[in-house]
């Protein structure tokens, strides 16, 4: 027998069930949603913008970083295509993702490194 049940039975009266409150279960999850908009989505999209604005101003002859800590200097560009052609050192053109590209370095920044 459970303890609890015959605790209750020598009292004469058992728990009553407790009815669903469910505007607090619907507060709780509008407020999870809200939640989770301002901590993932949001941001991402903030993020996504500014990379957006960055590869909108980059043109050939701009000196940039790419995510991998390498530097140089935009030779081929096309907004239509997603590659970027950047001389990383006198006649060594390489091909890389625009996506890489993550900061656009001041003029003489990459001659002021050598």
């Amino acid at each position: 027998m459970d303890l609890f049940s015959v605790a209750y039975a020598a009292e004469g009266t058992a728990p009553q069930p407790q009815e669903a409150n469910w505007s607090m279960l619907i507060i709780m999850v509008v407020i999870f949603i809200a939640m989770m908009y301002f901590v993932t989505i949001k941001p991402n999209k903030k993020a996504m913008k500014q990379k957006e604005e960055l590869l909108s101003k980059v043109t050939v002859g701009d000196e940039i970083m790419l995510r991998s800590g390498m530097c140089g200097v935009v030779k081929e560009y096309k907004a239509d295509s997603d590659y970027v052609v950047v001389e990383i050192s006198s006649n060594t053109p390489v091909t890389f993702a625009k996506d890489a590209i993550v900061h656009i370095l001041p003029k003489g920044t990459i001659s002021a490194l050598k």
